[in-house]
């Protein structure tokens, strides 16, 4: 009677020894990491990028700090309105229970912000300190899609018609699908909000040069 011939009756006998000495496999579970993605605070973010650009100091300070024109220029914001402006060191410093403002900071406003991308829509209430020509900073209340929202801009000259961008955006979103999306398209969407402002400046110069009003309210 023939007998079964199993894989290893049938392999030659080198290759049986030289199969002994080799190390059993081993299978390697891979898993997907989104950077932040950890346990403890896996919809935070903080994203910080540093640009030059061809503008003097004051006109891409003017052009950020304007927050009630950030709908003729940002393709996202939907509406902008500021709801109250006062200065930040006035007489008797701040009334009781408002805002601290910053030291040294020129003006605070309160201001209302509307949003729309890839079928989302948020409004954000900020309070904006603003430090002439160095520093522009925003804290968002909490809405449906953030628990907080920091964003702060400094300006530093390079020459008389160059200026270094310090930008820091701090945020902690509800939703980690919000995150995951975040993850993926924040380069482009900074890489836009970034060159809008820009072309805001160039628009600002043009009028400037054409004999307009100057500053930032046209």
């Amino acid at each position: 009677r023939v007998g079964c011939l199993t894989p290893r009756a049938i392999m030659p006998a080198r290759v049986r020894s030289i199969g002994a000495r080799l190390p059993a496999a081993r299978i390697h579970s891979r898993s997907l990491f989104l950077p932040g993605l950890s346990a403890k605070g896996q919809k935070y973010r903080t994203f910080e990028q540093q640009k030059v650009v061809q503008f003097p100091v004051p006109t891409i300070y003017g052009a950020v700090s304007d927050v009630a024109r950030y709908a003729d220029f940002l393709p996202w914001c939907t509406a902008s309105r500021v709801l109250e402006r006062r200065q930040a060191d006035g007489p008797g410093g701040p009334e009781p229970g408002a805002h601290a403002a910053e030291p040294g900071a020129s003006e605070e406003l309160l201001t209302e912000v509307e949003v729309g991308y890839m079928g989302l829509a948020a409004r954000f209430g900020s309070t904006v300190t603003l430090l002439r020509d160095r520093r522009v900073h925003s804290v968002s209340e909490p809405n449906e899609f953030l628990d907080s929202l920091n964003f702060t801009w400094e300006f530093a000259p390079i020459g008389p018609n160059r200026a270094r961008i310090d930008l820091r955006l701090d945020f902690e979103l509800k939703n980690v699908e919000h995150v995951l999306m975040w993850d993926t398209l924040q380069d482009r969407v900074v890489g836009e909000y970034l060159s809008c402002f820009q072309r805001r400046c160039a628009q600002l110069q043009q009028r400037d040069a054409a004999g307009g009003v100057g500053g930032v309210g046209g």
